[in-house]
């Protein structure tokens, strides 16, 4: 046993001085333009296209991994993580070796002494033991690579995969297009070359956070006297600017990430005052599902669901929020304090109580590449729609067909699909509503009474003059004094709604971020049950002077 130890010792400390000597090599943070790769040098090379991203924003490219191969297609495929790697430690399997040619085309050449081919005249494009000549094509910031010809096509190296299989949209392959064409799947590249990090001794680590909560942390290698790197692993929607100056060692910075495009509103803690919203499934009004808190099926079964509930006092029942972050991910909760948990099997969801484990309440949200037909969505406003659509996979695991299918709940279960489908979208939507006025031409105003069994307020986007008016009984006039409300009417209490204009309507929200607070002097009282005529007796009722 004492011998064991000695070795063990003797190796540790042999491992201790060999590191020493071993410079780490990390990947540069800037792209080496597609002109200037230099031959037998290594890079890490970022792909993207434009069916996975949104205009032209590649804010969610992948870097080009040789580490994992689909064996069946034969197809070089990237890296699945939101990591990014410029400016990190070098990684195996992520690097690949250029080599450029007299006639300035490239080859590439991966760890294990594979190459990517020449194209086939079917297409195709597994790793080869023979290098393929890929030629650049200038794309701007970006190049793409065509590896031959065929009966007058060009043969572009592509990423999403053949069209005959929906869900290989990350694998790279080779397919036929007419010379300079711009079709969506063909992909674009960029080089981050691998440098020796002998001096790069400091560590940029930049804390996220909102509000000033720290939601997330990212650290890179970075050289000393140049700008601070690109901040890197944020999650979609989630967007952060690069600190000014330059980096003078190691240090930590704290920025407060930008989510002004996020799909919707949220509490970072349960204790926060909630933002409510209708949770709906698929982004077209004609396929759309309005989630809500039932014990047999949390969809209501109404075709074409309207964001509002029949029944006003139903709409708490369609009330969700969502509590968290975009990098740990969210609780998805009803007005109930129920919320979607990881189903006991599979990657779906059950609708019931918060579970005891933390993280089978947590739910990540996506975007980007989750719209694969926008000829399905028919709203007039459908632009706006598909900015807001969302996705949801369980925080704890990988890609595939693992996104929830909003559009197939089935009872108080949602199953998992794949991620571009329109019936895997999800819309987070202000739970708004409207209440008709009373009107009639002998009046010189409309009326309504209202209460209801949550608090609600008038939203911004009302058009018209139509108020919120708490009441008090006069009683030397016998008439009824109103206040105007111009902040949130807190639950069960009455009020009245008038417009000048004779308004026929207005429109309300059940999201009053702002906490309620009593109606001084408020004496109108509501009920959600009918009032037997009988009944009124000890009732004081008022009616609206008639206008001749």
């Amino acid at each position: 046993m004492k011998k064991t130890i000695t070795l063990l010792g003797m190796l540790l400390a042999f491992f201790a001085t060999a590191g020493a000597q071993t410079a780490v090599k990390y990947y540069s943070s800037t792209a080496t333009p597609y002109a200037n790769l230099v031959s037998g040098k290594s890079y890490a090379i970022l792909v993207a296209a434009d069916k996975n991203c949104v205009g032209t924003d590649y804010s969610t490219a992948t870097f080009l991994s040789w580490a994992t191969l689909d064996g069946s297609m034969a197809t070089i495929d990237p890296y699945q993580s939101t990591n990014d790697l410029r400016g990190k430690v070098e990684q195996n399997g992520y690097t690949w070796v250029v080599t450029v040619n007299s006639d300035n085309t490239i080859t590439l050449k991966t760890g294990n002494g594979k190459y990517v081919p020449a194209a086939s005249n079917g297409g195709g494009g597994g790793l080869s033991t023979t290098a393929g000549n890929l030629t650049r094509v200038d794309k701007g910031e970006w190049c793409q690579l065509t590896g031959g010809a065929y009966n007058s096509k060009t043969c572009f190296l592509t990423l999403g995969g053949q069209q005959r299989d929906k869900k290989t949209r990350n694998k790279l392959e080779y397919y036929f297009y007419d010379a300079n064409a711009t079709n969506g799947e063909i992909a674009k590249f960029k080089f981050f070359e691998v440098l020796d990090g002998a001096s790069l001794n400091n560590v940029v680590t930049y804390n996220y956070t909102i509000n000033g909560t720290k939601v997330g942390t990212y650290s890179v290698l970075a050289d000393l006297n140049n700008a601070y790197p690109t901040p890197g692993n944020l999650p979609d929607f989630v967007t952060a600017t690069v600190p000014e100056g330059t980096v003078t060692g190691t240090t930590t910075k704290d920025i407060e990430v930008n989510i002004s495009n996020y799909p919707f509103k949220f509490s970072l803690n349960e204790s926060d005052t909630p933002e409510w919203g209708y949770l709906t499934g698929n982004i077209s009004t004609a396929d759309r599902k309005l989630f809500t808190n039932n014990t047999t099926s949390i969809v209501r079964s109404a075709a074409n669901a309207a964001y509002q509930n029949s029944t006003l006092n139903g709409i708490a029942d369609d009330l969700w929020r969502m509590v968290g972050n975009p990098f740990d991910g969210f609780k998805v909760m009803n007005k109930s304090g129920k919320c979607l948990v990881k189903a006991a099997s599979g990657n779906g969801a059950t609708y019931t109580n918060v579970s005891a484990t933390e993280s089978d309440n947590l739910w990540k949200v996506y975007g980007d590449d989750i719209i694969e037909n926008s000829g399905k969505i028919t709203d007039a406003n459908k632009t706006d729609l598909m900015a807001k659509a969302f996705v949801l996979r369980h925080s704890t695991v990988g890609e595939g067909d693992n996104y929830l299918d909003a559009g197939g709940v089935s009872g108080t279960s949602i199953g998992t699909w794949r991620k571009k489908s329109n019936g895997a979208c999800f819309l987070f939507l202000e739970p708004e509503f409207t209440v008709n006025l009373n009107t009639n031409d002998n009046l010189v105003a409309s009326f309504a009474t209202l209460a209801l069994p949550f608090d609600f307020k008038v939203v911004s986007s009302n058009t018209n003059d139509a108020k919120l008016y708490s009441g008090a009984y006069n009683a030397t006039t016998r008439t009824l004094d109103m206040t105007a409300v111009e902040g949130v009417v807190p639950a069960n209490a009455g009020v009245v709604i008038k417009s000048d204009s004779k308004a026929e309507n207005i429109v309300l929200t059940a999201n009053a971020k702002a906490a309620a607070t009593a109606l001084t002097g408020n004496q109108l009282v509501g009920t959600t049950e009918e009032i037997a005529f009988s009944e009124l007796t000890d009732k004081l009722v008022f009616g609206v002077t008639k206008i001749m």
